[in-house]
């Protein structure tokens, strides 16, 4: 019986992280990300690829890869800098954030999809 309780807490523990997102980074509205990015100057890094990147990006983004984005850590040392993601869909800015927040990153956001925020983007 003692067994059977423990693994059946195992396997329930094992489900519920299975079944709730881990994010590390605040997702945000366009309106949000333009918002921040004018309250306080935050850094862009668009986590596409070179290629995408050259297509067209956002004014004052610079282009880091989502898979090389712990070399930020020798330019970017403030850790508490505030920086804000977007990639084509989000999904890549998430994984650039889980990796800046196990560097100790901690005001990193995910304004997730370029088309929007470049379409609202404000210019000056």
């Amino acid at each position: 019986m003692k067994h059977t309780l423990r693994y059946t807490s195992l396997i329930a523990a094992l489900n519920l992280t299975v079944m709730i997102p881990i994010t590390y980074a605040q997702n945000v509205s366009v309106q949000q990300f333009w918002q921040r990015q004018q309250q306080q100057p935050h850094i862009i890094i668009d986590v596409r690829t070179p290629n995408e990147f050259s297509q067209g990006h956002l004014d004052s983004a610079i282009n880091v890869p989502y898979q090389d984005i712990a070399t930020i850590v020798t330019i970017y040392k403030d850790k508490g800098q505030p920086i804000l993601l977007y990639c084509k869909s989000g999904r890549r800015a998430e994984v650039a954030a889980a990796t800046l927040h196990q560097l100790g990153y901690t005001a990193v956001y995910n304004g997730r999809n370029y088309q929007d925020l470049n379409a609202a983007q404000p210019h000056p």
